[in-house]
């Protein structure tokens, strides 16, 4: 059984929904996720609930997918380009957030009887060009003072989902190995110099002529395409960004406290773009 905690929207999805997310906010397909990340046996008899947040919350990236099934939270951020070590340290806040969510009543938790609340598992569904060096990335490794004794500990399971990484997950998830066949043939384009646009529209007929998430493409396809031209945009404003050294004196004004609203105006950016620079790199 479905209960989803997201809005009621109209048939076409909200622009600001990237494929990903989109994609496997279907029960059937979320179910196949669960079952080929978490190595589980989820059926639709199960319950399952998909968390999403709006613009303003603390889970900004729009790729970040949670789901609830039987009891076990499973939190997962689709994240491409370099391999971010600060992974766990991102989660904490995205899944206190949804676990206070979880909670109706708050003051359940000033009483004597326990709240229990759904097993956290944590995945990073990795499709960036660097080879995959760490399969498990813990929030220990960012402790300052090593002492074993901490009380505090999170571990991110890293899996790639680039296509023909023999992923085990990919084998089991025809849904998301027809994702990571798409966004393959993207950067293959990219790759040859094609214009964005052409790259994205090209992918996506290929896709749909091979019998690859055809449904899905053929009822989105205009909504894909503008899902992925804004995606692609960011990671290329991103990547120019840091080719031309503003990067490097971002972190240096970040690191000494200047904010963003100084960054943006002393390196000719916006705040928005600070900020996606700030969580992309992890200047913190």
């Amino acid at each position: 059984m479905l209960m989803d905690t997201r809005p009621t929207q109209k048939s076409d999805m909200k622009f600001k929904d990237t494929l990903f997310r989109a994609l496997f906010h279907e029960e059937e397909r979320a179910l196949e996720l669960c079952n080929a990340v978490a190595d589980t046996n989820f059926t639709t008899d199960d319950d399952l609930r998909i968390f999403s947040f709006g613009d303003k919350s603390i889970t900004r990236r729009n790729n970040d997918l949670a789901m609830v099934v039987n009891n076990q939270l499973l939190a997962m951020k689709e994240h491409q380009g370099t391999l971010n070590p600060n992974m766990p340290v991102r989660f904490l806040p995205y899944v206190s957030d949804i676990l206070y969510t979880w909670i109706p009543n708050k003051r359940a938790l000033y009483r004597n009887k326990l709240v229990t609340i759904p097993t956290p598992k944590f995945y990073v569904l990795y499709n960036g060009k660097e080879k995959l060096e760490h399969g498990v990335l813990k929030l220990s490794d960012a402790f300052r003072f090593d002492d074993h004794s901490f009380s505090l500990e999170l571990k991110v399971k890293v899996i790639d989902v680039n296509y023909g990484s023999g992923s085990d997950a990919l084998r089991k998830s025809p849904t998301l190995d027809g994702y990571a066949y798409l966004m393959s043939q993207i950067r293959m384009h990219l790759d040859n110099n094609t214009p964005r646009d052409k790259a994205i529209h090209l992918a996506v007929k290929h896709c749909m002529d091979k019998g690859i998430l055809v449904d899905f493409l053929e009822k989105h396809y205009r909504e894909v395409c503008d899902m992925l031209a804004w995606e692609c945009t960011i990671e290329d404003e991103l990547e120019i960004k840091k080719e031309e050294g503003i990067l490097e004196a971002a972190m240096k004004f970040l690191r000494d406290g200047q904010s963003l609203q100084y960054v943006a105006t002393t390196l000719g950016l916006t705040e928005s773009q600070v900020e996606e620079l700030k969580e992309e790199f992890a200047l913190v």
